[in-house]
């Protein structure tokens, strides 16, 4: 940042949930390293919520001048919800031509197209038991729209054994070696739209959730340049930059966002705030427990 030239950034990358506990065990070893967490929305609150995060508002939040799209601080957790993310059935259009295409989560598991697709696992999805998108459409579709899909959706769908992928997959879609995928995937070039596929939001929509969050973490090693860091990630420039390079969507109203991934032109089932993360936690521990995906 020309502003703060004396501020130099390195990253540690890793899963959200690895690097929760990476810090956890730094912070019960008084050995803490980090000083800002770049998270989903899954392990960011959980972080909060074991009380590893600064209660810090950035001034850019405080800015009357400046428009959001969404509240940009999530009030329990002292996240900073600086851009979003939108997931629905990313499909390869050379593989499956328009009028396949499925109008809602049901033709999934009733369409024999899509069955026959997902029983040879030419279908994948985000595996749900773990802290990222897949279990955000279990929780839509089994809480939130409960009384048209519920849990015996769910059970229906996990019955035909569609292929589970975890973190991310590796461009299988875009090379063609699946016909779709359900959740995710975060690739830059399919957000970007430089590859044959398109997003579809079945019935009863999409879900979102925010994504990444940043987050000051309490003690850390610096703590006034990981303030000014992350009031960096608030700015105009930040955003246009990361809308630019990585097709995120921007909490600020005055950067526009890539049309594949704006969740102001899709139908999402609920918004991915503090109250919708701390069920879907519960729905995960569900997952976990049912053993519907341990196949």
């Amino acid at each position: 940042n020309k502003a703060y030239r004396d501020i130099q950034v390195s990253q540690v990358l890793g899963p959200g949930y690895q690097l929760v506990e990476k810090i956890s065990t730094e912070v019960a070893a008084g050995r803490l390293q980090a000083d800002v967490y770049q998270c989903g929305g899954q392990s960011g609150r959980t972080l909060a919520w074991r009380g590893l995060g600064e209660e810090f508002m950035p001034p850019t939040a405080l800015d009357p001048s400046v428009k959001w799209r969404w509240p940009v601080m999530n009030k329990e957790t002292h996240l900073a919800g600086v851009f979003a993310s939108v997931s629905g059935l990313n499909v390869n259009t050379k593989l499956v031509p328009a009028e396949k295409f499925p109008k809602s989560y049901w033709d999934l598991v009733r369409d024999p197209y899509w069955v026959d697709l997902i029983k040879r696992k030419r279908v994948a999805f985000t595996d749900p038991r773990i802290a990222n998108i897949g279990v955000y459409h279990v929780y839509g579709l089994k809480e939130v729209n409960a009384k048209d899909y519920g849990e015996g959706f769910i059970r229906e769908f996990a019955g035909l054994k569609p292929k589970l992928l975890g973190f991310n997959e590796s461009g299988e879609v875009a090379r063609g070696e699946l016909h779709a995928m359900l959740g995710g995937p975060w690739r830059v070039e399919y957000g970007l739209g430089t590859v044959p596929i398109t997003k579809l939001c079945l019935e009863p929509g999409c879900v979102s959730t925010q994504s990444p969050l940043f987050a000051v973490v309490k003690g850390a090693p610096h703590p006034n340049a990981a303030r000014v860091f992350v009031d960096f990630t608030l700015s105009r420039e930040y955003a246009e930059w990361r809308v630019q390079s990585l097709g995120n969507t921007p909490a600020r109203a005055d950067v526009t966002p890539r049309p594949l991934d704006d969740p102001g032109k899709y139908k999402l089932q609920f918004a991915g705030d503090d109250k919708a993360e701390r069920q879907i936690t519960e729905v995960l521990k569900w997952v976990i427990a049912s053993k519907l995906f341990d196949y």
